[in-house]
């Protein structure tokens, strides 16, 4: 028997929000950090829902909506005007409180992004959008967790295969014991 599309919606948004966020909250526990790729992604999908609101029906139609999308594309100019190795105290202040801005803002531009990418949330019940803001804290509340105690289930050749630098605390496996039978 089908689902409703009131279910399908709901298992979609919540598979691909919740996925990304468990990826974000991972590496954060883990390496104390949010790669600049997945920070990237981020600007990627705001400009993008932007620009197809400027130039089309799509939401959001307001400028409060606007503004928050465009808060990424703020964080890219300023880490540009920054620079890479920037030293003095005023750039480095900017691009600070760039950042504190789009990561306060980041539940705000997450929803402007889901309600435009996937109007059907908008349409869902309460119950539904519940369900889904209840399952994305959950992968962050456990992707932070695990990332933070990576120890209990990889080892650190995990991440060196995954291309990824080290944790703190990954396990070293010794790979020179064994039989070579």
């Amino acid at each position: 028997m089908e689902g409703t599309t009131a279910e399908r919606a709901t298992l979609l948004i919540t598979a691909s929000s919740a996925s990304v966020a468990f990826m974000l909250a991972f590496n954060l526990g883990a390496f104390n950090t949010i790669f600049f790729d997945q920070l990237l992604t981020v600007w990627v999908l705001a400009t993008i829902v932007l620009v197809g609101s400027l130039f089309s029906k799509l939401p959001p139609q307001n400028w409060a909506g606007r503004l928050l999308l465009f808060l990424p594309s703020g964080w890219i100019l300023a880490a540009w005007w920054a620079g890479p190795t920037a030293q003095d105290n005023t750039g480095n202040v900017v691009f600070g409180i760039t950042i504190a801005i789009t990561l306060i803002a980041l539940p705000f531009i997450v929803w402007v992004l889901v309600s435009a990418i996937n109007p059907d949330f908008i349409a869902l019940p309460k119950s539904n959008r519940i369900t889904i803001i209840g399952a994305v804290l959950f992968f962050v509340v456990a992707g932070y967790a695990m990332g933070a105690r990576n120890d209990f289930f990889l080892n650190c050749d995990d991440f060196k295969v995954s291309g990824n630098d080290l944790p703190a605390n990954c396990v070293q496996v010794d790979t020179t014991s064994g039989s070579s039978g």
